[in-house]
């Protein structure tokens, strides 16, 4: 399915040409956003939250992203310019260069040595609100490093909840792993269960939370792609099987000893093997389970990147 046909599907924002927003009662405009509600936006409600005394009717601020024209950002008026994506910008080639010539702060996962860009990959977005501060941050990372895992003899093998598979491993994997025990599908794709509808009211964190495992590979691989699905596996104390960002996802954040890799189909063999002694053996399983999931310095590291992007777009706002 063409990337437009999914949006229009999905009820995604797909301005015109020549359309574009006004900046509201916040001195904010927001351009080809994945919706066209500004509050539903995380960058809008972390602009607003830390910096809505500092823009003004002149001084007002475009927050734009990749689902629309190019042109519609060169074309704002507004002075101060931000472009953001959690997207993987190779799907997006007018956007590979993040808006480097249009704008005053560019977000995205790449790394990127430029002093106008801060690297904060949607998964920041996914764990955290727009208005945590430091100490907020170090609370709710406790909480999730220290989170029980009690033992649950009643878990089911497998889940995967996706609404397609361009890459086709999602279907790799589930065709391969169906060959150990089922794997439960509860997504649109390849869908086989109603219980994350009926059992769990669609929420999918619970849903995966009650199997061993959870399929959660990246849409795409590219060095530093990283969105919000194996921190949600993690979170919801089912190991992940993951694979993108070359395989090694957050380096700084996540211990890879804590997570299942798919690296092409000749490593298939080897990780149905694995999967299949620690769905066989409860005390290995728990053992994996239980291993540390992040590094130590992790917090301190969330925290710089929350840091980073504020000082960023407030460094912005003064050179205007």
């Amino acid at each position: 399915m063409k990337l437009k046909s999914l949006f229009r599907k999905l009820g995604w924002y797909e301005p015109s040409a020549d359309y574009t927003y006004l900046p509201d009662q916040y001195h904010i405009e927001v351009l080809n956003g994945w919706t066209n509600e500004a509050e539903k936006l995380w960058y809008h409600s972390f602009v607003k939250h830390h910096f809505r005394n500092k823009l003004t009717r002149q001084k007002s601020m475009l927050i734009a992203s990749v689902f629309g024209p190019k042109k519609l950002i060169k074309k704002s008026q507004s002075l101060i310019k931000l472009f953001y994506t959690g997207e993987n910008v190779e799907r997006y080639k007018d956007y590979k260069d993040h808006c480097s010539d249009l704008v005053d702060v560019m977000v995205g996962f790449d790394y990127k040595d430029d002093s106008a860009y801060q690297r904060f990959p949607y998964w920041l977005e996914f764990l955290f609100r727009p208005e945590v501060n430091a100490g907020m941050i170090r609370e709710q990372w406790t909480n999730l490093v220290n989170k029980h895992i009690c033992p649950d003899e009643n878990k089911k093998f497998t889940s995967l909840v996706s609404s397609h598979d361009d890459g086709k491993i999602r279907t790799i994997l589930f065709n391969g792993l169906s060959q150990i025990d089922r794997v439960d599908s509860g997504g649109k794709y390849l869908n086989n269960t109603s219980s994350l509808k009926d059992d769990f009211n669609n929420n999918k964190g619970n849903f995966i939370g009650h199997y061993k495992f959870n399929i959660c590979p990246e849409n795409s691989n590219r060095e530093g792609y990283v969105t919000e699905k194996v921190f949600e596996a993690l979170r919801s104390n089912t190991i992940p099987i993951y694979w993108g960002s070359n395989n090694n996802p957050e380096p700084d954040v996540l211990n890879k000893d804590a997570i299942l890799f798919y690296d092409g189909p000749e490593s298939l063999p080897a990780l149905m093997k694995q999967v299949d002694e620690l769905h066989t053996n409860p005390k290995l399983y728990l053992e994996f389970l239980n291993q540390p999931k992040f590094k130590p310095d992790a917090a301190e590291y969330i925290i710089h990147q929350f840091e980073s992007l504020h000082s960023k777009i407030a460094s912005a706002i003064h050179a205007n």
